[in-house]
C-alpha cells in the first residue's frame, strides 16, 4: 500500500480546544471500535466532552483528538488520544498529548494516564510521570469515576469484545501519574 505524502509540517497542525462536531464524533466512534487500546465512546458521549483538543491540518481536515476528563480531588485523566490512521507518524499524537498535559499543569491539576500504546507510554515517561505497577495504585478519584464510566452497557460490551482483540498481543496497560507540585 502506498502512503500519500502529506503536504504539511507538524508546526502547521492546528490544535484547538473545542467541542467535537457531529461528523467528527461519528468518525471517532467508528475508528475507536477498531482499536483494542480504547474502550470507546458513543458519538453522543464524544460530543458532550468539554475538554477536547482537536487536531486539524492546514486545510482544516480533522486529524485526531485528545479528551481530558476532570475528576474529583483535582485529578485530570487524559482519557483518550486518537489520531486517524492516515495522519499517524507525523507527531500529531505527541503534539496533542503535550498540549493536554500542559493545559492540565497550567490549571494546577494532578494528571493520570492509562495506555497500552507504546508511543503514549514513551510520552508518559518523557513527561516524567510516575509509572504505576498495579491498578490499585491509581488515584481514588479514578477508582470512583470508573464505577460510573463502566456502568454503560455500551462500554461493558466493548470491554468484552476488545478483550478478545487484545489476547496474546504482548502489550500491557501502563498507568502513570504526575502530581501537581506548587
Amino acid at each position: 500500500m502506498c502512503r500519500k505524502v502529506m503536504m504539511f509540517t507538524i508546526s502547521e497542525i492546528k490544535i484547538t480546544p473545542r467541542w467535537l462536531t457531529s461528523r467528527e464524533a461519528n468518525q471517532l466512534e467508528t475508528e475507536l471500535k477498531s482499536t483494542p487500546n480504547i474502550l470507546g465512546y458513543t458519538a453522543g458521549e464524544l460530543q458532550h466532552f468539554p475538554n477536547v483538543l482537536v487536531a486539524e491540518t492546514p486545510s482544516g481536515e480533522f486529524a485526531g483528538a485528545c479528551i481530558s476528563k476532570d475528576l474529583l480531588f483535582n485529578w485530570t485523566d487524559i482519557a483518550m488520544l486518537y489520531v486517524l490512521p492516515k495522519f499517524r507518524g507525523y507527531g500529531i499524537g505527541g503534539k496533542l498529548f503535550r498540549e493536554a498535559f500542559a493545559r492540565a499543569q497550567a490549571r494546577r491539576r494532578h494528571i493520570y494516564v492509562l495506555s497500552r500504546n507504546p508511543s503514549v507510554i514513551r510520552l508518559m515517561e518523557q513527561s516524567e510521570m510516575k509509572i504505576a505497577r498495579a491498578a490499585w495504585q491509581a488515584p481514588l478519584a479514578l477508582h470512583l469515576y470508573n464505577q460510573y464510566h463502566m456502568s454503560s452497557l455500551y462500554r461493558l460490551s466493548e470491554a468484552i469484545r476488545k478483550s478478545r482483540m487484545r489476547r496474546d498481543d504482548g502489550q500491557r496497560f501502563v498507568a502513570a501519574t504526575k502530581r501537581y507540585e506548587p
